[in-house]
Parts: structure tokens; sequence; C-alpha cells
């Protein structure tokens, strides 16, 4: 079986494109305009099928003037960026749009690329961004190992596209052809596939365009539905509207004089007002696999895809269609009297497996199987095997009820006693769930995957439990001690349940995880909601009552599901797959009226785009908590301040407003009492509005008392206390106490490495922490290990355009620098400044640490003037992101100065190293650097003879100042300037 890279028309066949609607014209309809057009779209597809192409989704309607021929798009050149994915080849182009390999560096694989084309089959640009982003959207929504996985979705100029991931295979119809097929290898793969539409169908969803085309058979044996392109929700159009095409019309109608046998004429379509990338007069579906019931645009349910599957399974076991005709007359007429092939002959295929086939394929949708899980069962129900069965079956027939009677018993009995708790653990963390995460996450072959799984085993383990202890306990308190109302029980119970729902759908993701989500998974167990708010009266107290309408609290509990798994994919990492299962989730929560769901939704889609980088979220989340407030639900709202004061933290144009984020925080955690893991969040990110701001001795206050509110709740050896730690030890190397850095990083490296595995990339960073610390300690043979190691570690477990990368070579290079390995840190810190361009482009404020350092290193190296193209550029990055007046540009700053003396330009140099001064001087820094440019200015008020007194009074400070481990070359060098010269006078 070949990979996706193929010859043209097999690329086409691999990830065949959605066709497009055509524009309707503004003419009135003529009678004939149904017929005709279907006519020549289903010769159109039967010409196709005679080359052995793909068949075409179809959009029938009415015809418009022929525009001219645009020119074909040319493929986008080897290495051309879409998103951050970097294109390998064209794969296939369709009429909507063009399908590429391409290479996403982040996370170091292949994916395919999926890219609108402007004014695809005569879409106008809404409607075709609507149609791609409604396939991503539903496609995302689902997480089965039979569905095609979404990646990301983004915009390319003004295409949009969807990542997918890039199977190494064929489509079904291109399986089929390879070699011949018996029965049963056919209905074992669609069977696979059936399980796929099934996963659909339980969201809610109705694919309306299966076939063999958009079914992908992996070389890995997998079997992936693909292609939700016309996907709508089940119950989608108006049942009892007039039809769009008439039954009785067809099989009554005499044939009008010059079309040709089997014609449609006289027929109309009406479009459904449901379906937003429908439009009047259009039919959307695969002629000869799409339902009767498509056709007539009645409610579309899950048994329209249970007669395409059985259509495709007709195809897959004949290798002929199920209705005869090459015309639009003969085919439409078929399918819509229910007049099918007779059987070939001497197929091989048994009786009563063209039965299962046949109900599957009525003309109406109530006499098909109830469901696509019945219609599984149906293919798998031989009836040799059954009779086989039937011996075994009588004989355990009494055992089996009296077992289950007795079962049935004891559950009730333990239920009475608030027993049998665990039983609530089935299909969300049982035996059969943990294997599944297992073998995903060994699957990845990613070289920390087994100890991350040991780490998610003891953290949900432990999560189960403490779930499964507070129902039993919240049932007891009522039931048993009677210390507690009903109404409270309730409330625990549905507090509860919220829970159970979101480690569900994370244990789901994780049971499909990929490299990605295996490195956050620890990380991400820790990301579930607390359960300590379910045993607080007072947060009970402020969570909403259930909607009084019992229909419409069904279907808010059906989007807190959602819910639940948007947010398992945002704490796993999956940020676009969360986002697009939050956004609609929010919309219709608006559409609903129910404030309090409305507020969860808006929270949720708030953390999404904030993950996302969405320059919506801090609106969303604003509107979630003034929506949260109306109704009360104090947790919602100290939620989105908390996200708010993180987002502040990151903006550095607007960090002073995360105080004002904070202090709300604040404030409606202590009046309701809440501690824990959200104070600790909260606590931390101010910290981080701190660090932004240049004030390290605030920050360091900050994390101390989210360490403090941590050790409540969690281990001293959990990833969440070993991230506060590293946070805790930037803000005192940022101090110059680099002995308490070391001890704060080295028991956050402890906590991640027991936690994640030796091989994660979080203890890869974690080492380079304490390589900085020990180098900085003057401890340069020490520090270079682990940096080493930690580097090494960086490299090989996370993509070339990670952020992390560049830092990690600043550390190691800067290291090597005091080493006195110059020349070797020369070379590691131009791959430092070269890969901060890769990760986040030559502008980027990041670009300035490595190139600051690399200056550094240039003017040690007697090569100032080279020097000072790095200082500049340094400069002008972090000013542009920071302002004037953050201590972080007091490093380009001092480098221009040095670098500016060494060249015999002393004067010039003063004005920088001044204002460098001015900044060291003012904010908490580290000592050394602090007098580094005490030393720098007094040499250069020497060599100008400025103000020779102020020189050597500064180079004193400065000599005064290097007392501590690490400082012993720059004192010394300050000593021998000293003692070298006298005052001038």
């Amino acid at each position: 079986m070949e990979s996706l890279k193929r010859s043209q028309p097999e690329q086409q066949a691999a990830l065949p494109e959605t066709a497009g609607e055509r524009q309707p014209d503004d003419r009135p309809g003529d009678p004939n305009d149904f017929a005709d057009v279907l006519e020549e779209e289903l010769l159109r597809a039967h010409a196709h099928l005679s080359e052995g192409e793909a068949e075409p989704t179809r959009v029938v309607g009415p015809p418009t003037p022929l525009p001219l021929a645009a020119p074909e798009p040319q493929p986008l050149p080897r290495g051309t960026s879409v998103g951050r994915y970097l294109v390998l080849e064209r794969l296939g182009a369709g009429g909507m749009g063009e399908v590429y390999a391409a290479f996403d560096p982040q996370l170091n694989r292949r994916v395919a690329i999926k890219l609108l084309l402007p004014g695809g089959d005569g879409l106008d640009g809404g409607e075709a961004r609507v149609r791609l982003l409604r396939e991503a959207q539903a496609m995302a929504r689902l997480s089965h190992p039979n569905v095609l996985p979404v990646y990301d979705i983004g915009e390319h100029g003004d295409q949009v596209f969807i990542a997918l991931e890039l199977v190494e295979g064929s489509t079904l119809r291109q399986w089929l052809k390879e070699q011949p097929r018996g029965w049963r290898e056919v209905v074992e793969a669609l069977t696979l596939a059936g399980r796929g539409l099934a996963a659909a169908h339980a969201a809610g969803l109705v694919h309306r365009d299966f076939k063999p085309d958009n079914v992908m058979v992996g070389r890995d044996g997998r079997v992936l539905v693909f292609d939700f392109g016309l996907a709508c929700e089940q119950g989608s159009g108006t049942p009892g509207a007039p039809t769009p095409v008439d039954l009785a019309e067809i099989l009554r109608a005499e044939l009008p004089a010059g079309l040709e046998s089997g014609s449609l004429s006289g027929l109309r379509t009406r479009e459904p007002q449901e379906t937003p990338v429908t439009r009047h007069g259009l039919i959307m579906g695969t002629p000869g696999y799409m339902a009767p019931e498509q056709y007539r645009q009645e409610a579309v349910t899950a048994r329209a895809d249970q007669f395409s599957f059985c259509a495709t399974l007709y195809y897959a076991l004949y290798r002929e269609h199920a209705f005869a005709g090459s015309g639009a007359a003969a085919l439409a007429r078929a399918t819509l009297e229910g007049r099918l092939r007779p059987p070939p002959r001497e197929p091989g295929v048994p009786g009563w497996l063209r039965r299962v086939v046949l109900k599957g394929l009525a003309v109406q949708p109530q006499e098909r199987y109830v469901s696509m899980e019945a219609l599984l069962e149906a293919l798998h129900d031989d009836p040799r095997t059954r009779r086989r069965r039937q011996a075994f079956v009588g004989v355990a027939a009494a055992f089996l009820v009296a077992v289950v009677a007795g079962a049935v018993g004891q559950w009730h009995q333990r239920q009475g006693l608030c027993q049998g708790m665990g039983a609530r653990m089935d299909g969300v963390w049982d035996a059969p769930r943990q294997e599944a995460v297992r073998q995903a996450f060994l699957a990845t072959h990613a070289p920390y995957a087994a100890d991350a799984w040991s780490g998610v085993k003891d953290a949900l383990d432990t999560y189960a439990a403490q779930w499964v202890a507070g129902q039993r306990g919240a049932c007891e308190a009522t039931r048993l001690r009677g210390e507690a109302s009903e109404e409270l029980l309730t409330a625990r119970t549905v507090c509860l349940e919220r829970r159970r729902s979101e480690l569900k759908a994370l244990t789901g993701v994780l049971a499909e995880a990929d490299s990605a989500v295996v490195e956050r998974a620890v990380e991400a167990v820790r990301g579930l909601s607390e359960l300590g708010p379910c045993e607080s009266v007072e947060a009970l107290a402020a969570s909403a009552a259930p909607h009084t309408d019992a229909q419409v609290a069904g279907r808010v509990e059906a989007l807190r599901v959602s819910l639940s798994r948007a947010r398992a994919l945002r704490i796993s990492g999956q940020f676009p797959a969360g986002l697009a299962v939050a956004a609609p989730v929010a919309n219709e929560a608006r559409a609903l009226g129910y404030r309090p769901l409305e507020a969860e939704a808006l929270l949720e889609l708030g953390q999404q785009q904030a993950g996302f980088g969405n320059p919506e979220a801090e609106h969303t989340l604003k509107e979630a908590m003034w929506t949260a407030d109306e109704v009360r639900l104090d947790e919602v709202r100290a939620e989105a301040q908390v996200a708010l004061t993180q987002l502040m933290a990151y903006d550095t144009a607007r960090v002073r407003e995360g105080h004002d984020w904070f202090r709300q925080a604040r404030a409606l955690l202590v009046r309701t009492r809440r501690q824990g893991r959200l104070l600790a969040e909260l606590e931390s990110a101010h910290g981080l509005v701190y660090a932004a701001e240049g004030n390290a001795g605030a920050a360091e206050t900050s994390q101390r008392n989210a360490l403090a509110a941590l050790e409540k709740v969690a281990p001293r050896e959990s990833p969440e206390m070993a991230m506060v730690l590293r946070r805790l030890g930037n803000t005192l190397s940022a101090q110059g106490r680099h002995e308490e850095a070391l001890a704060a990083y080295q028991h956050a490296h402890a906590a991640f490495r027991k936690a994640l595995g030796a091989g994660h990339p979080r203890v890869g960073s974690s080492l380079v922490n304490l390589g900085t610390a020990l180098s900085a300690l003057g401890r340069h043979a020490e520090a270079l290990e682990p940096l080493r190691e930690g580097v090494e570690i960086v490299e090989r477990s996370l993509s070339p355009r990670h952020a992390f990368r560049p830092m990690a070579l600043d550390a190691l290079g800067g290291a090597l620098w005091r080493a006195g390995r110059t020349d070797e840190a020369l070379a590691v810190l131009k791959r430092a400044v070269e890969a901060a361009e890769l990760a986040r482009g030559p502008e980027h404020p990041d670009v300035a640490g490595p190139s600051s350092t690399l200056g550094q290193v240039l003017v040690d190296a007697g090569r100032p003037a080279e020097a000072l193209g790095h200082f500049e550029r340094a400069l002008r990055l972090r000013e542009q992101a920071l302002g004037a007046e953050h201590p972080e540009l007091a490093a380009p700053l001092s480098g221009r100065g040095e670098a500016l003396v060494l060249l015999g330009r002393a004067p010039e140099a003063l004005a920088p190293l001044e204002r460098a001064l001015a900044l060291r001087e003012t904010h908490a820094v580290a000592p050394v650097e602090l007098a580094a440019t005490r030393f720098a200015l007094a040499r250069a008020l020497w060599d100008a003879r400025r103000d020779t007194v102020r020189a050597r009074e500064l180079a004193q400070k400065a000599e005064g100042a290097l007392a501590q481990p690490g400082t012993e070359a720059l004192r010394a060098r300050v000593q021998e300037w000293l003692g070298a010269r006298t005052p001038r006078g």
C-alpha cells in the first residue's frame, strides 16, 4: 500500500476535496434547471469514475452562466510557510482547495495541510471559509481512533487551512483496487469506518457525504473517516416542508422530448434554512451514495449516513454501485424508488450479509437499523457463528440469570449503604481505559513516555480515589448520618458529576495521545478542576440551580459535556482543537439564554483563546466575568480574573494592569474563602507581573506566597510545585542570590524528574537552570555538565522552533565563555541567535538575549566593532517591546558602552553607560551586573577625561560589591585598574 505521496490522480484520491456549491443566478427558476444540472453533474461523475478518479462530492443546483476559466493555481513552492508549517509538496487539488504534505517544525512531524482556494467551486470567500472551518470544527469535535485527527486551524494570507494527520495509506476506493478483497476483509475495514461514523452520531453530527473516497485505510491498519465539510447537526432540515424533489412526479411524469432516457424534469429544489453552507436551490452530497431524504431535503438523521455506509459497503462487496444508471434520471429514480441492481453472479458474498446491506438501503429511514451500532452488530451476526454459540449459551443461561439477579440485588444493597461508588469510574478510569492510555503513550516512542505514563497513572489514581471518597462521604452525610439535607446531597453530586465528566473527557484525550500530549500529560492531570469546592457549602450555595425546563436542562448538561472535552483538550495543550469545541458551545449557550452556562462557556472559550494567542481572549474573559457576576457564580468570576492576571503578565505594554486584576481576584478569593491551587495560580501570576516590570524582590514575595498556598494541597514533588520553585529561582537569580536560586532549582529539578522522567523537556530545562546558577557562582566545571545534558534533552525532545531552545543555548554559551572556552562559546551563541530567529522571528524581543550575550563574548575576545551591532540590535528589540525604562535594557546599553570604550570612542560611551547605571541602580538586579556597569562607566569617564574622581569612586564601589563567589575575575580586573591609576584632580 502506497503513502499519500503518489501520482497526481492517486494524490487526489488520498485526500479529496469537498466540491463546493454553485453560485445561484438571479434568473427565475426554469422547470428543467434541476434535471439539467443533476444530469450534468452525474454524467461528469460517471466520466471521472471511468477514468479511475474519485467520485466528487456534488452540490446540485440551478445552472449559472459559465464564467471565464480561471487559471489553475500554481502549487506552493517547497519551503513555503503556511502558519507554522513548511510545505513539502502538493498531494492533490480539487475544486475547493489543495492538499499539501508539510512539516511541523514545532512538533517535528509531517502533516497534511488542506488549503482553501479563493473562490473554489464558485463559493464566495465567506461561504468557503465557513465550509472549511465547519469541517475542522466537526473533526476536532470528534476524538476517536477511526476519525482522522485535526491538529490545527489557521490562515495563510486570505486563505483558510486546516492541518491534519498525514496518513501513510490510500482511500478505500484505491485499497479495493490494489488487490482482490474477500468479503470478511471488506466487512472488517468498513466496520472500523462505521465506528468512526457512530462516534460522529454520538456527538450529534451527521457526515452527509460518506463514500469510499472519504475513508482512509492506513498502512498501519487504521481505518479513518474524514472530510466532514458537509457535516450537520442531527435533525437538520424542516420536516413537513414542501419537498424539493417530488417522488410522485418522478414516477409519473412523461419524459419531455429532447431529454435522454432517465432525465429528471419539472423539478425544483428548496433550501433548508438550518444548513448554513447550503444555498437556495441546492442539494448537497454525492449521487449514488446519498440517501433519498437528502434528495428530498427532509430532516437528516444518522440513518442518512447509514444509507451511505451501506451503499459504500455494497460497492466494496460487489465492485459496482447499488443503484443502476449513468444518467441523472436513472440514478435518482432508482435511489428514490429503492430499485437496486440484481446481485452479481457468484460474488462469494453470503445471503445473510446481502440482506443486512439491503436493510440499510431501505428508502424510508425508519425501515433501516435503529442506529449505526445496531447495523455494525448485524454485520457480525454470522448465522453459522451464531449456531455454534447457541449450545454454550443454552447451558450457561440459567447460571447467568442467577448471577445477574444476585449482582443486581447486591448492587441495590450497596447503594442503600452508600457503597459501590467505585463503579462510577467504569469507562472513566477503569482497567480498559488505563490500558488504552498506556498503549497510546508508549506508541509515541517519546523518550519520556513510560515515565509520563507512570506519573499520569499515579495522579489519576489519586484523583479518582478522592472522587469516590467524596461521593461516598456526601452520600453518608445525608443518608446514613443525617448531617446534610437531600438538597445539599444533590448539589454535591451535581458538582462531583461535572468533575467526573472532566475526568472522562481527559482520559479520552489521553487514550489518543500523540507526543505533544504526552509531554504535557502530567501537568494536564493537575489541571483538572479541584474537588474541594464540592465539599464547601458556601461554594455550592453560590452555584447555579438547574434550568426549570427539563428539555433545556438536558441540553445544558449535554453542552457541559462538550465543555469538559474542550477543557481536556486545553489542559493537554491542544488549543486549536479545544477552541473548535468551545466556540460552538459558547454560541449555543448564548442562544439558549441560560446565563450560568453562558458564563462557563465564555470562561472556557476565553482560556482557549488565551492559550492560542488570540487577541479576543481579553474581551471574552471579561464577558465571562460580567456574566458570572450577574448570576453570582463566584468560581467562574474568580477563574476569569486569574486568567486576566496571567494575560497581562505576558503583555509587556499593559503589564501594570495585571496588578488591578490580581487585587480583584484576590479580594474575591478571600471573601469566598477559596484556597488551594487557584490561589497559588493567582499569586504566581502576580509574581510574573512583577518580574515583567523588573521588580524581582516583589516577584519573589509573590512566588513564595504561591508556594505557601500550594503546600496545603499538593506534594512537594508535584510538577506544579516545581513550576513555582523554578519561577522563585528566577527571581532570586535576578537579584544575584545564586546560592538560594541553586537550591530552588535543585528542588524543582528533582520534582520534575520524579514526576516526568529523565528525558522530559521540563527536566532538560531545569538542568539548564541548574547549570546557569552554578556558572554564576563560578563553578564552571560543574556547570557545563548539567548544561550540556539539558541542551541535549531540549534539542532531542522539542521542535527546532520551540522558544526554549535558544534560551538553553544562550545559557550554555554564557557558561562556556565564563569557563574560558571563548571559541566554543561563540559558536554556541551564534546557534542561539539563529534558533531565536527561527522560533520567534528576527524582530522578536527574545532574539535580544542571545544577541547581547554574543556581543559580550565578542568584546571579551577583542572584537568590539563586531560586538557593537549585536548590542544595538538587542537594545532596539527590547526597547520596542519593553519601553525605555525597563531594567533589561541595561545589559545591551552597558555592553554597547564597553565596546565603544575599547574602540577609543569613550565620549560616545558615556550616554549609554549612564543610562544603564540609572536603570540598574533603581531596580533590584544582581550585584555583579551593577558592579560591571559601574566599572565600565569608570573606564569611560577616565578615558574621556571628564570626571576622574567619580571614575575612581565608581570603580571602588564596584570592587566593594564583588565579594560573592563567581566574581573573582571581575574583581581582579577592577583592582588592577585602580592600582594603575592615580587621581587626576
